[in-house]
């Protein structure tokens, strides 16, 4: 599955940013949880939608539904 991020379907605050993201005709709401190691999520949305896209691929969803990305789901350098 190879998630896309709407235009214009971003809302920031100060613990996390919500993206709403299609493939195809389904939709996913993606939280990206905001710290100093992940950044300006705008700036990073492909690799943010590469790993949604693995995340949902594999069942990582939340309860609700989400998928969640925190700094943990960033590659590491050198790995």
């Amino acid at each position: 599955m190879t998630l896309q991020t709407l235009p214009g379907k971003i809302l920031d605050n100060a613990h996390h940013t919500l993206l709403l993201m299609q493939e195809g005709t389904a939709f996913h709401a993606v939280c990206v949880v905001n710290d100093s190691r992940i950044g300006n999520v705008r700036s990073k949305l492909c690799l943010i939608e590469k790993i949604a896209s693995h995340k949902l691929d594999h069942g990582e969803v939340a309860f609700d539904g989400r998928v969640w990305i925190t700094s943990s789901d960033l590659p590491r350098p050198g790995h």
